[in-house]
């Protein structure tokens, strides 16, 4: 049969009457019509329903659980936030308290980890992001041309949180160790970022640079700025990703920018710092003396510098900076710094710049000429400059050119120079940078998944891979940190679109503290907030000094102001020794008593008059035996060191502030992981008593120059 054949019979065969058309036309309808229910019917959240009844079928309280269950669609709708949230469907067991932590319990039915919020009432995708009305997987999680939102990676989810709580969220340890970053490293300086405190000074003020510093360091800083090279440029210790020390970033910089750079700033020196000059008799005492370096390293490590400046050491063949991180690094600073310019910052470092951190020490010309001989002569590395020879004079064509890179770059973001104001706005509004969808972002030919995870990591690690243009430097980061930081770009996801969204966000609390009168001068002179925290102002190395009048005697803070002690022996870093006076004990001291005081201690109820040398016997009893307190404590030596030494308890604390913290330490300090025992009165006085008789004097630091001080029998340093 021919095809004009062909297509003549079934023309009549299915259109040879109206009969005929009719009939087909009817079971053409009838099997569309049969399409919808049948697609509905294995639809993906019926089949994952009909999965989850038939789990329910295998447990013993599968009945209980299905009389929680209503066969359908589930919806969550919160219309004061703009959300409609069908995760349930298929996540239906999301708040069944009985399969928390059952083992065996198939995806998408188990339970959510306990939360500060009610699942039931919130939802999903307020936290976990992605299409809350669908009902398909693949649209529910993942990004379609007609929703670019998909699920937030779990890794990341701590990013919702900070969405809401701009206040300190302790129980989002990722997303708070990302905004510190930001705030270190001063983003905001550059960007903009709501909630992102920026702090008084990131990088050095170079006012006066080419007073420090050579030509030829700052070019060889400008050109790595890494912590510890060899003399071959292998990298021993990278700045970038020792934990918790962020560094500066590397720039781009041609060999021209370097020079017009480094020349720039070598001619930095608007006010020159006064040189001053030790006393010719300790020069003349100590300068060839064999122990000279040997007693300066020893009284650099009994003014515990390390406590806010780290140091290069080599332990088990690996060398690691060990130290503080308020402070440079210093393992080479002999090389980078001039001897006249480090005599005159160690005196004075206000005389140098105002606003710096470094406290004031009393140094005497002894102690000052020893230290600063150790420093220049075993912290160096003559290697170091290798790199940075032949640089010759500044020319004026340079230092102009300089000046525009050090603007343009964005250097008086972070550095200052007086007089030289820094550019505004030089990088994007990041403030809803973590709503964007993925075709807002600028990807550029790097090979990269499309979506704003991917692009917030490649821009961190590398800029110009998705914009070769681009004026941000380069860091180096850990993943953890690399982590941390997307998840607090990722919080950020501008102003809230609905009241009731401006309702729920927590804002910052704002922390001050300002003192007045002679305290605050003494105060402002050792930079005591650089360690610790007053009101909730200040540093996290060090206790919070809030309360310290209600804790500690006046005269145990004299004479621990005057020679600090070690309380907790494991901790590495130590209050450094400052050479404090009388008169500048006493002021903290006093100021302490009288103002940082608590409203749960009351002074009056811990009179120490009270207890019986009864008291005491069973109060020890009960510390060694009863509640065994040594598995945390120390006394006389023995004893656990998770808690501080006790062994001068009688000395060191208040018989109230003791008495108050038996009864209840989280109401003194909320965040200890002292444990509230259920004392009876009784108790927490006979442990009062028996503390308040341990008492231990503060023994004097037997410093370098009492072992051995010619220049002082003579009267030299005074």
């Amino acid at each position: 049969m021919s095809a004009r054949g062909t297509v003549a019979w079934l023309r009549r065969f299915f259109f040879d009457s109206p009969a005929h058309r009719f009939a087909w036309a009817s079971l053409l309808l009838l099997i569309t019509l049969a399409i919808a229910p049948t697609k509905d019917f294995f639809n993906e959240w019926r089949h994952y329903q009909r999965h989850y009844v038939k789990f329910l079928s295998t447990r013993q309280d599968g009945a209980v659980l299905q009389g929680h269950f209503t066969w359908g669609i589930q919806q969550i709708w919160l219309p004061e936030l703009g959300v409609v949230d069908r995760c349930t469907t298929c996540h239906l067991a999301v708040s069944e308290k009985s399969l928390q932590g059952a083992s065996a319990v198939p995806e998408p039915f188990r339970v959510h980890s306990p939360v500060g919020h009610n699942v039931k009432d919130w939802g999903c995708v307020v936290c976990h992001r992605g299409q809350g009305p669908a009902t398909e997987v693949a649209e529910a999680h993942r990004a379609t041309r007609a929703w670019e939102q998909p699920l937030l990676p779990v890794k990341f989810i701590q990013a919702s949180c900070g969405s809401c709580h701009q206040s300190v969220l302790l129980e989002a340890p990722q997303l708070m160790r990302g905004r510190q970053l930001l705030a270190d490293l001063n983003c905001q300086s550059c960007h903009r970022l709501p909630g992102i405190e920026s702090p008084a000074m990131l990088g050095p003020d170079l006012t006066n640079i080419g007073t420090k510093v050579s030509h030829e360091w700052i070019y060889k800083w400008l050109k790595e700025p890494r912590t510890i090279l060899d003399k071959d440029g292998n990298v021993t210790v990278n700045g970038y990703e020792t934990e918790d020390e962020p560094r500066m970033p590397k720039f781009r910089l041609t060999e021209t920018e370097l020079r017009a750079l480094s020349a720039y700033l070598t001619v930095q020196r608007a006010a020159p710092v006064g040189a001053y000059k030790i006393d010719p008799r300790v020069v003349a005492a100590w300068s060839k003396n064999p122990d000279l370096i040997s007693q300066g390293e020893l009284r650099f490590r009994q003014m515990f510098c390390s406590t806010c400046h780290s140091l290069a050491v080599v332990r088990a063949g690996e060398t690691k900076l060990i130290g503080g991180d308020i402070g440079p690094e210093l393992t080479k600073v002999g090389s980078k710094v001039k001897t006249d310019w480090l005599i005159a910052w160690l005196r004075d470092p206000q005389g140098y710049l105002p606003h710096t951190r470094m406290p004031r020490y009393g140094w005497s010309d002894e102690d000052l000429y020893k230290v600063t001989q150790y420093i220049t002569t075993k912290l160096t590395d003559s290697d170091l400059l290798t790199t940075a020879q032949n640089l010759g004079q500044a020319t004026d064509e340079e230092i102009q050119l300089g000046r525009l890179l050090f603007l343009e770059k964005g250097c008086a973001s972070c550095h200052v120079i007086e007089g030289l104001n820094p550019q505004k706005d030089l990088g994007p509004d990041l403030s809803a940078l973590g709503g964007k969808n993925a075709s807002e972002l600028e990807f550029g030919a790097a090979k990269i998944p499309h979506n704003l995870v991917s692009y917030i990591q490649a821009k961190l690690q590398d800029p110009a891979s998705v914009n070769p243009a681009a004026r941000m430097p380069q860091y180096n980061w850990n993943q953890a940190d690399l982590d941390a930081i997307t998840t607090a770009l990722l919080s950020l996801k501008g102003a809230p679109a609905t009241s009731a969204l401006q309702n729920l966000v927590v804002p910052r609390k704002e922390v001050s503290f300002h003192p007045a009168g002679q305290f605050a001068e003494v105060y402002q002179r050792y930079k005591c907030y650089a360690c610790h925290k007053f009101n909730g102002y200040g540093g996290d190395l060090a206790p919070d000094l809030s309360y310290e009048g209600s804790r500690a005697p006046r005269q145990w803070l004299v004479d621990f102001l005057k020679n600090p002690q070690t309380l907790r022996p494991t901790l590495i870093l130590r209050m450094p020794q400052f050479n404090m006076s009388d008169k500048d004990a006493a002021t903290l001291a006093d100021y302490m008593s009288m103002v940082l005081q608590h409203p749960e201690v009351n002074p009056a109820q811990g009179d120490g008059n009270q207890f019986t040398p009864a008291m005491a016997t069973l109060g020890k009893q009960l510390y060694e035996v009863k509640y065994q307190c040594r598995s945390c404590h120390t006394i006389g030596g023995s004893g656990g060191y998770v808690g501080p030494n006790l062994s001068n308890a009688g000395g060191w604390l208040t018989p109230a502030w003791i008495e108050a913290w038996l009864s209840n330490p989280q109401a003194l300090v909320p965040d200890t992981i002292e444990p509230r025992r259920n004392f009876t009165y009784e108790e927490v006085k006979a442990l009062t008593a028996y503390l308040m008789t341990l008492r231990q004097s503060i023994k004097p630091q037997k410093s370098a120059s009492a072992t051995r001080s010619p220049a002082r029998a003579t009267g030299a340093g005074r």
